[in-house]
């Protein structure tokens, strides 16, 4: 196996392992204390506001699983949403899913409406990364 295929292999086991660091987890711009983008901002709000549980990932702080994950989910902008390790989808797909069942997040609530926050502390330490 040439060392690009070994590498895809290990950003792709990574990404797996990220997208289930919690049951729902968010790749954003910045952290739910300060998002560096209107949508991350917006979505961090949405998940609060429903009592939402959350780990996150600040996509800005590693530029290996920013271009992944865009390939892994298909999806080509940030925030990005995991429940179940199943991808949700972006801010607008989050707000349809919202609109169409307002229950959508009911097995995720760890907190009262409006008291949701992040199950990943906010000092989240870098991954550590493979030496070569």
């Amino acid at each position: 196996m040439s060392s690009t295929a070994g590498q895809k292999e290990e950003l792709e086991t990574r990404l797996k392992e990220l997208v289930k660091a919690a049951p729902v987890m968010l790749f954003m711009k910045g952290t739910p204390s300060a998002p560096q983008c209107g949508f991350s901002r917006t979505i961090v709000s949405m998940l609060r506001e429903q009592g939402v549980r959350y780990g996150f990932f600040n996509i800005l702080a590693d530029e290996e699983v920013r271009s992944g994950m865009k390939t892994f989910s298909d999806w080509p902008t940030f925030p990005q949403l995991y429940a179940g390790g199943e991808f949700v989808g972006g801010l607008d797909i989050v707000k349809e899913e919202l609109d169409s069942n307002p229950d959508f997040f009911a097995d995720y609530v760890a907190a009262p409406k409006g008291k949701g926050g992040m199950a990943a502390p906010e000092d989240q330490k870098q991954p550590a990364t493979a030496s070569t």
